[in-house]
């Protein structure tokens, strides 16, 4: 199976800017953008496939009819493993945790959601939270919440482009205002809201809060924020997903053995495999199925970000 681009599925929550839109390529129907899901075979998003043979199908009808573009052992009725983001905060998002794998199977019927950010842009002065500063009780974090002391206790990390950050499942965290970053995680959209600055919806209601299944899925000790496997272009590996950073020119082959999601981050590229070929700008990407039987080549000056499982 030869490659092809994803149609993006654009989200735009409250907190949402317009960096995207002015310098990331993405061409929403509303003026402001929040999260473009650039990877994503999900009930809440799924990408429209651009190009070749299977175009104009889903990511999801896509794999269940071909379950080899993802993997020799990837079956029809798996759930696809990854999603991979763009995120735009022009204002602080809520601070919140995912369940492991365990907890949501048995309460959400869902997977777990572990997750890493990349860094793209900043402004100065920007943070983000990612767990406790100390280690905390249940009690006392339940305590944090009710008197909206919580962030007294949360570890502040003052982000700089570049920064890659690994966020296990359990671990409170948000991302501050004035970020810009590519999220890669498993393909899980479950989120426990813990704090929300008091912000109303687009109801004029305050965003529902998940304070009891928080407390459940919590790790209340302090985090160690080096991500593992980070070494030369790899810039995080875990069990989960990989990613790495490239710079065009290379060339490259799945070699059967998982698909590669490229996205590029910086610059532009020509992507050529076998008798496809496409122009590739900021923000554009490329999916390479595992049973893609030729090498591809990306020419050019871009920098490219690859995941895979």
């Amino acid at each position: 199976m030869l490659p092809f681009r994803l149609k993006p599925v654009y989200k735009n929550y409250l907190w949402g800017g317009k960096n995207l839109i002015t310098s990331w390529n993405k061409t929403p129907e509303f003026d402001s953008l929040a999260e473009s899901w650039e990877l994503a075979s999900h009930p809440d998003g799924d990408n429209i496939i651009l190009d070749g043979e299977l175009s104009g199908l889903t990511l999801s009808e896509a794999v269940k009819r071909f379950p080899a573009i993802v993997s020799k052992s990837f079956k029809a009725d798996d759930t696809f493993p990854l999603m991979v983001k763009l995120i735009d905060s022009a204002r602080p998002l809520s601070i919140q945790v995912h369940p492991f794998t365990e907890y949501a199977r048995r309460v959400e019927h869902s997977k777990g959601k572990i997750e890493a950010w990349y860094i793209l842009g900043h402004e100065e002065g920007a943070y983000i939270y990612l767990g406790f500063n100390r280690n905390v009780t249940r009690r006392e974090f339940e305590r944090a919440i009710s008197d909206e002391t919580l962030t007294d206790m949360l570890r502040k990390v003052y982000v700089n482009d570049g920064d890659m950050f690994f966020i296990p499942a359990g671990t409170i965290h948000a991302i501050g205002a004035g970020i810009t970053l590519a999220e890669i995680q498993e393909n899980s959209n479950i989120t426990y809201r813990v704090y929300d600055y008091g912000r109303l919806g687009a109801d004029g209601k305050p965003r529902e809060l998940h304070i009891k299944k928080a407390l459940d899925v919590t790790n209340t000790f302090p985090l160690t924020i080096t991500p593992p496997g980070r070494s030369g272009n790899v810039i995080v590996s875990c069990n989960k997903f990989r990613a790495e950073r490239l710079r065009a020119p290379f060339t490259g082959n799945t070699n059967g053995e998982g698909f590669r999601f490229m996205m590029c981050i910086e610059g532009e590229c020509v992507f050529r495999c076998n008798d496809f070929s496409c122009e590739i700008v900021k923000g554009g990407n490329i999916f390479v199925p595992s049973d893609c039987e030729c090498d591809y080549a990306f020419e050019g000056n871009g920098i490219i970000l690859v995941t895979s499982e």
